[in-house]
């Protein structure tokens, strides 16, 4: 039997060679959107953009969103605000950016703490990753290994000394149960093989008054912090905390030199509610990638040790997986959960 006899319309030679109207309406469809998308991306900015930062104002990280607030605004030829919104592990303003609109008009400033919640806890009202468009990683810095003045140790190898010889004795600061400096003693605890005791405080100021008032022996903070503290002899710095030295402490050794494959950055990066139009992030990620050459801020937070990486909204993502998956792999370890 021919084709033909099978088929009497022939529709066998046909059905590749004739567009069928269902094709041609999705056809049509995606072209609109495309059209659509690339009209909105010409048009914006439209209005002042908004930077939800879940962060208190005035800290290390409120400082380098507003430097990357600044710049931004005058590449864009709008204003960027940054909008504090702390609460709940920054959960309260990150649940407020995945729920905005997705026009590029509403960002999300995120840390390392994003990765972290996203690890440890395990009630978060949004996805980590799905709900949030990446922008661009904007800066890496280390912490700082610091100690009281009236331990005996000047040295990271005299430290661990110390600490091993009396298990249970020594107490550490941390901003609060799941926070970076919590999570980096607890790091350099398994690697060292160290007995030490958490003592919460409320925030990186508290646990640093604490400790320099002899309430603890130890603790793991960010440069802006406790740089004036160094200076002064209140504290005594013996490490920072990423894979090499920094040049920002120079002398101090990185905390990898004595404790094998041990690396606690500190990190910033931007994103955008999942739907933002890829034109618009990379605008969004072209303005950082600016910011990220302009004087002030690399004089501002290079005297944190920053590094200001140039990363692709796709690389980006990928940095923020891996962080995600390094901090899931620690909670495998630790008797942790943030609720």
């Amino acid at each position: 039997m021919r084709p033909s006899d099978a088929y009497p319309d022939d529709s066998i030679h046909n059905m590749n060679m004739t567009p069928k109207p269902a094709l041609l309406v999705i056809a049509a469809s995606m072209l609109l959107v495309l059209n659509i998308t690339d009209a909105a991306a010409q048009s914006w900015p439209a209005r002042p953009i908004r930077m939800i930062a879940p962060i208190s104002a005035g800290g290390g990280a409120d400082v380098a969103a507003r430097l990357l607030a600044k710049s931004m605004g005058e590449t864009l030829k709008q204003q960027v605000i940054v909008e504090n919104r702390p609460g709940g592990g920054s959960v309260l303003g990150t649940t407020t950016a995945a729920g905005a609109t997705a026009d590029g008009h509403t960002l999300l400033w995120i840390s390392g703490a994003h990765a972290i919640n996203a690890a440890f806890n395990r009630s978060l009202p949004y996805d980590s990753t799905k709900s949030f468009e990446p922008v661009g990683l904007f800066a890496k810095m280390p912490f700082v290994l610091i100690v009281h003045p009236g331990m005996n140790a000047k040295t990271v190898p005299e430290l661990l000394a110390l600490v091993r010889a009396s298990p249970g004795k020594y107490n550490y600061a941390s901003s609060g149960v799941g926070s970076a400096s919590h999570l980096g003693i607890e790091m350099l605890k398994l690697g060292a093989k160290l007995d030490m005791v958490n003592i919460s405080y409320k925030g990186a100021a508290p646990s640093l008054a604490g400790l320099i008032g002899g309430e603890v022996q130890m603790a793991m903070l960010g440069p802006l912090s406790v740089k004036p503290h160094i200076a002064s002899g209140k504290v005594r710095a013996l490490a920072v905390t990423t894979a090499k030295r920094s040049a920002a402490f120079p002398g101090l050794p990185a905390l990898g030199e004595n404790v094998p494959q041990y690396e606690m950055t500190s990190w910033y990066g931007m994103l955008a509610p999942r739907g933002t139009p890829p034109a618009v992030l990379a605008q969004l990620n072209a303005a950082m990638t600016t910011a990220q050459s302009d004087k002030a801020v690399i004089d501002s937070l290079g005297a944190e040790g920053a590094e200001l990486p140039r990363t692709t909204p796709q690389e980006f993502r990928k940095y923020l997986e891996a962080d995600i998956a390094r901090y899931m792999a620690l909670r495998q370890k630790l008797d942790i959960r943030l609720e």
